[in-house]
């Protein structure tokens, strides 16, 4: 198609893409505010990794791309991308993902990640009911590297008072549990940072740092969404929502020394609890570790399954 223009992503876009990502990108929740939060509001925007693409005044495609960050421990590729369905097959996400790869190389990046990439991201990887966007990525050289989950929990049904546990936390082994405020940041970015470097023995990459980015991103929203677990003044735990994606819990991890105790399942439940509170039916657990805790403790189902996928650049 020859009368297409291609323009990096302003915040002056946000109603047409919101639009256009509610249209063509089923299982997500699209907002002007969701979209601003996980792109534009990204600590390392770059405009020249979010290319859109219109057709005269018409926003038909827009694809969001971000760097790499060691400094969070974050891969650099691709995070979305979306071609309205009447202009598909014409080489328009060819266009798109040319630009980004190539201001990856430009970069430094080794390789291109999707759809994992950057600090405020959609998914954990690709939902492989997006069987097309699945067919394209393999198509430009990308191989699976992972693989992930998220689960539903019906919130409507699922009991989540953790008041006689929390007494019985507080009496037996002095453990509490409270939600943080702005005033526990730093205390809370270095638990997090330190504890969680490798949050299994699963883990092969660190996420220490990254860990900690998204759980005080949750102090910075009104209520906070983080809630601790603490032992003489000291943290053992944490669980926080609408960080890594919005409406959805994760990460969380309790400290290996309070396991078994009940930790973990306080924390769960006061967080979903929050997402309750204002009206969410079905808590999404993002990125689901441990399903058999989950499934176990809040009967959650697995609602997703994602690959991570790599390619390298040149």
């Amino acid at each position: 198609m020859s009368n297409l223009e291609t323009r990096p992503l302003e915040a002056r876009h946000l109603p047409a893409a919101a639009a256009l990502c509610r249209r063509e990108v089923a299982y997500l929740p699209f907002s002007e505010a969701i979209l601003q939060d996980r792109i534009l509001d990204d600590p390392d925007f770059d405009p020249d990794l979010n290319p859109t693409v219109w057709q005269g005044e018409r926003l038909v495609a827009m694809a969001c791309g971000a760097p790499p960050s060691e400094e969070l421990q974050t891969a650099g590729g691709v995070k979305l991308f979306a071609v309205a369905s009447d202009v598909r097959r014409q080489g328009i996400a060819t266009r798109m993902f040319d630009q980004i790869e190539n201001r990856l190389a430009s970069l430094g990046a080794g390789e291109s990640v999707a759809i994992i990439a950057g600090n405020n991201r959609f998914m954990q990887g690709l939902d492989l009911r997006y069987t097309e966007a699945l067919c394209f990525l393999e198509a430009r050289g990308y191989e699976r590297a992972g693989d992930g989950m998220d689960m539903d929990v019906d919130l409507r049904k699922t009991p989540l008072d953790t008041s006689e546990k929390e007494e019985e936390l507080e009496r037996d082994h002095g453990l509490r549990v409270r939600r943080l405020t702005m005033d526990d940041y730093q205390q809370a970015w270095d638990y997090v940072a330190r504890e969680f470097e490798y949050p299994s023995a699963l883990a092969t990459d660190p996420v220490g740092r990254r860990w900690a980015y998204l759980a005080t991103s949750g102090l910075k929203l009104n209520p906070p969404t983080l809630w601790m677990a603490e032992k003489d003044g000291e943290f053992c735990g944490f669980a926080v929502t609408d960080v890594a994606a919005p409406e959805r819990l994760g990460p969380m991890g309790v400290s290996p020394e309070v396991r078994k105790l009940g930790v973990g399942t306080v924390l769960l439940k006061r967080a979903l609890a929050d997402l309750r509170a204002r009206g969410v039916e079905t808590g999404v657990i993002y990125g689901a570790g441990p399903y058999a805790f989950y499934a176990r403790t809040v009967n959650a189902v697995v609602n997703a399954v994602f690959w991570r996928l790599r390619k390298p650049l040149p």
